[in-house]
Order: structure tokens, then sequence, then C-alpha cells
């Protein structure tokens, strides 16, 4: 069996949640009992056929947001081949996959678990991608945070609504198969917060539970309400090119799903202006989602300064519901104290049943003026801001945090050097 991404989950009956009408719901439900005859014949033809990839099909999809749970499937002959060389827009489906075992985070405790110090910033600035691999072990990381954004996001949706998540057809399927892997990793990782039992998915701290038997559950909003994460989801089309046709941002801070959902990776980032995209990261980044492999994710940080503290939607670049946003219309900064340093760790993971890309964005938010007491953070995010290229600068709004910042942190670096601190004994270790 293969998933022609262009068709699959064409059948999947859509549920109400929000954005969703009961209309809606009628119009796309099909009875248990079709369903159950529908999922048999695939099994059956699954159980048949042989590992040959089929000619893609040109049928196209609804845009409609549709959230039926899939059915269990028989296991068919395993992937003979390697991503990098199936044809475009196919993915055979390995049931056979588990993610590795997961050990339990050394000494997690939800109230004293702090924020892993990322700090994703050089001497020297650099434009590439950054990538480096990811031990299955921290493919989710949960702090002492966890609680302000797991309120955070119950607030954005349920106020945000239908604006804050995405799903057509493309990727149901692969929502699913998030909610599915997170209900697994998450238990085994931090056994105190979660349990998953008899289907059922409770976060034990809150006492919410999620019924994955439940068709009417939405996975993709589900999933992100287990993490700290938003969650992107990325499909290859029959044109080799991969396209954001799922997930749940509700704390992205700088964009907004509406401009995003439908575009392809390269649009993504051009229509976002990334500088020097097209000459230093276009070729790679297509490559490497191409060819990354189920058993081989990967995880990259990247850093912004930010002139409010809103973790989830940074109101100085503009009213997130209006039209024009970005640092253009963004006032520049008079106190410090409203400098925040803003990171991101993004995870990547093939996953195995659906062959979608999964795209996790976890974001790290400090004020300035704490991050500069850590030894040799002034000098060094000094450095590596004053190194930024005019097309960087414009790119991450310099202009709005360069007069209050760039003397704050001469000064910090100047006190750190004043009481002895040793700058060739600055770790070399990165991006921590």
């Amino acid at each position: 069996m293969t998933y022609n991404f262009t068709t699959m989950a064409t059948l999947a009956s859509p549920v109400e949640s929000a954005g969703m009408s009961l209309d809606n719901l009628a119009i796309f439900s099909l009875p248990i009992l079709v369903l159950a005859a529908y999922y048999a014949y695939i099994k059956k033809q699954t159980e048949s056929k042989s590992s040959t990839p089929t000619k893609p099909s040109s049928s196209s999809t609804s845009s409609s947001k549709v959230l039926s749970a899939p059915a269990k499937n028989s296991h068919p002959v395993l992937t003979d081949y390697k991503a990098s060389e199936r044809p475009f827009g196919f993915w055979k489906p390995n049931y056979d996959y588990k993610y590795p075992k997961v050990a339990p985070y050394p000494g997690f405790d939800l109230k004293t678990t702090k924020p892993i110090p990322y700090r994703a910033f050089r001497h020297k600035y650099f434009v590439t991608m950054g990538i480096r691999g990811m031990e299955p072990d921290s493919w989710i990381e949960l702090d002492n945070e966890w609680e302000y954004f797991h309120n955070l996001k119950l607030k954005r949706i349920s106020e945000r609504g239908d604006k804050t998540w995405t799903l057509n057809a493309l990727t149901v399927t692969a929502a699913w198969e998030i909610l599915e892997e997170l209900c697994n990793y998450l238990p085994q990782r931090y056994p105190k917060m979660f349990k998953f039992e008899d289907r059922v998915m409770e976060i034990l701290v809150t006492g919410e539970k999620f019924d994955l038997k439940d068709s009417t559950l939405n996975p993709i909003i589900s999933a992100a309400k287990l993490i700290q994460d938003d969650i992107i989801i990325m499909v290859e089309k029959e044109d080799g090119a991969y396209y954001f046709e799922g997930g749940c941002s509700t704390l992205a801070g700088f964009w907004r799903i509406r401009d995003k959902a439908g575009l392809k990776l390269d649009d993504i980032h051009t229509t976002s202006g990334v500088p020097q995209y097209e000459k230093q990261l276009k070729t790679g980044m297509n490559k490497l989602f191409r060819r990354i492999e189920v058993d081989s994710p990967v995880v990259r940080n990247n850093y912004f300064i930010q002139t409010d503290g809103n973790l989830d939607w940074s109101h100085s670049i503009g009213n997130e519901d209006e039209g024009e946003i970005g640092w253009r219309i963004a006032k520049e900064a008079d106190d410090i104290n409203q400098v925040y340093f803003r990171s991101e760790r993004q995870s990547l993971r093939r996953l195995p049943i659906s062959g979608a890309l999964c795209f996790t964005v976890r974001t790290y938010f400090i004020p300035v003026v704490k991050l500069v007491e850590e030894d040799y953070v002034p000098k060094r995010l000094l450095d590596g801001l004053l190194s930024w290229t005019p097309d960087i600068r414009e790119y991450k709004g310099f202009h709005t945090f360069e007069k209050v910042l760039i003397p704050f942190l001469e000064q910090k670096a100047k006190e750190q050097e004043a009481r002895g601190l040793d700058y060739s004994k600055e770790p070399a270790n990165w991006p921590f």
C-alpha cells in the first residue's frame, strides 16, 4: 500500500470542533458501517499488493478541515527504498516502525526543572541551517514553564478558534499519527505528568483527558495542548516540494497560520524575506526535507530580539488581526526592560505511517536584563548582533532595539570584564 499525498484521507469523516459548524459536519460525515467496510477492504487490498509504488494520482483534495481518526491497518510489506528514491508525493506506510524506547527525564519536576538554557548565538553570525542530529529521548522538552504555556495555549485556542490551527484531507492522518506518537512518548519521558491507558491520554497534573477512541477529537489541537511546542505538518506533493498543510500554532510570536497555510517550503521563506535564502539555504533545506528518514530526526535553534513581553503574539510588530505586520511599522524600544531574547528549538522528524514531516517549534523567552546575568553572554550576544549584515538587520528588526540594547550589552560586558571574567576560558559548547 502506498500513500499518494494528494488523495489520501479523502474518505475521512470530519467532526465538529473549533471553526466547524454542524452543517459542515453533516455534509462530510460518513456512517460508521461504511467506514468499517472501507477499512476492511483497504486491509484486504494491502495484504495482496506488492511493494512497488504506483503512479501518482492527479486528483485534488478539499481544503475543508477534516478530523476523523484513522483506522487500524494491517502491516504491509515494509518500505524497500530510501526516502530520497521514492516517487514524488508517495510514501509507503511503515507500520512496523516503533519509536525507540525513551528514558524518563532525569529528576524531572514540574515545579523545579528549569528551561534548558539555549543560547543560540555566537560572536560571529552565519546564515546556515545549523542542523544537528536529535537523540530520540529529547524529542519534546518540558520544564517548569509548562503550566504557563499550557494555560496560554488554552486561552488562545478558546479566543481565536480556527485561527490557531489548520487541517485538511492531506494531513488528518498525520495529525492523528502525531497525537499517537506523543501519547506513547510523553508517559515514558514524563511519567509523573502523563498516563496513556485504554487509548485515553491523561494529563495527570490537570486531570484533562483525551480519548483517542473518540472520532470527534481534534487531533492537532489535542497534540498541541500536551506540549509547549507549536506543531506544523509539511507534506510532499507530486511536484517534489513540501507544503504547509496542517498544524496548530498558538505561540508563534511573529507569523500567522493564515499567511503560511498552503505555501510550499520555498515560498514560506521567500514571502517572509528570509535573507540569503536562495543562495545559502534553499538547496540544502529542500534536500534535507526530501531525504530525512524516520530514524534520523534533526533539531536546530535560532534567535530573535523582541521588543515586548508577549510570548504568544508580539504586539510591537502590529495587530495580529490586521493586514500589515512587521518591523516596518514597529516603534523603536526605549526601555531595556521591554527587550526580550526569543529563541526557538525546532525539531523535524519523518512520520512512519503518513510519511509527512512533523515540525515542532518550542519557544524560549527570557528578558534580556535577566539573560545578561550569565557569564560571557553580554559580550557574545553583542558581537553576534553587531556582526549582522544589513539584510539580516532588516529582517530581524535591528533598528527597533539598537539604541537601547547595544549600549546596555556594552555596559554589561565591561562590568563582567571588570570583575575578572576571563574570556579565554569562555566555554565553546553551543547552543547552550
